[in-house]
C-alpha cells in the first residue's frame, strides 16, 4: 500500500511539474502584475529568437498572458514586440491559402482584445522582409529594441518570452553582414 501511494505522488508530482511547464502556465511576472493592486502603465511582452518557428511554438503562451492580463485588467494596454527571426511568421502568405494559425490568433488578439504587435524593421530585413511584406495588424517599427524602450520610458512592464543573449545576438547580425 505505501508503494503504491509514493507512485501516486510521484505521478503527481510529474504532472505538476510539466503543467508548470504547459502552454497554460502564467509568467512569474504575469502572476506578480496580478497580485497588483493598481496596473502598470501596459505591459510589453517580448519575443526574440533565432528560430523562424518560435511564434508558432509561443502563440498559445502569449495567448494565456494576455487573457489573464485581460480578465485582470480590462483597460490594461498590451503590446508584442517581435524583434528575432520568428518576426517572419506575421508576414503575408505568398500564395492565396488561408492565413496561418499564427496570424489568425495573433489577428484576433488585436481585434478582439486590443494587443498591438510590433516587429523590428532591421531584423525584417535582415530576413529580406520590408513595410509592405508583413500583415496589415502589424506595425513594423524602426527598431524593436528601440520600442521596448519607448514603452519602458512609459511606464510599461516587460514580460520577456524569450530575449537573445548577447552572443546570439551577434550571430543574427554577423550573418546577415
Amino acid at each position: 500500500m505505501k508503494n503504491w501511494l509514493k507512485i501516486a505522488l510521484l505521478s503527481l508530482l510529474s504532472f505538476g511539474q510539466a503543467w508548470a511547464l504547459s502552454d497554460y502556465s502564467l509568467h512569474p511576472d504575469v502572476e506578480r502584475i496580478l497580485m497588483q493592486m493598481s496596473p502598470p502603465a501596459g505591459v510589453v511582452i517580448e519575443v526574440e529568437s533565432l528560430s523562424p518557428e518560435a511564434m508558432s511554438d509561443y502563440t498559445q503562451v502569449i495567448q494565456t498572458q494576455v487573457d489573464a492580463l485581460k480578465q485582470r485588467y480590462a483597460d490594461l494596454d498590451v503590446v508584442i514586440v517581435s524583434h528575432g527571426r520568428e518576426l517572419v511568421e506575421f508576414a503575408k502568405s505568398e500564395s492565396s491559402a488561408a492565413p496561418s494559425d499564427v496570424l489568425q490568433a495573433f489577428e484576433t488578439m488585436t481585434k478582439v482584445q486590443g494587443v498591438t504587435v510590433h516587429v523590428c524593421a532591421v531584423v525584417a530585413g535582415w530576413q529580406g522582409k520590408s513595410d509592405q511584406d508583413f500583415v496589415d495588424f502589424v506595425d513594423v517599427s524602426a527598431s524593436g529594441e528601440a520600442q521596448i524602450n519607448d514603452y519602458k520610458a512609459l511606464g510599461y512592464d516587460v514580460i520577456v518570452i524569450e530575449r537573445l543573449s548577447d552572443k546570439e545576438r551577434q550571430q543574427l547580425n554577423s550573418e546577415q553582414q
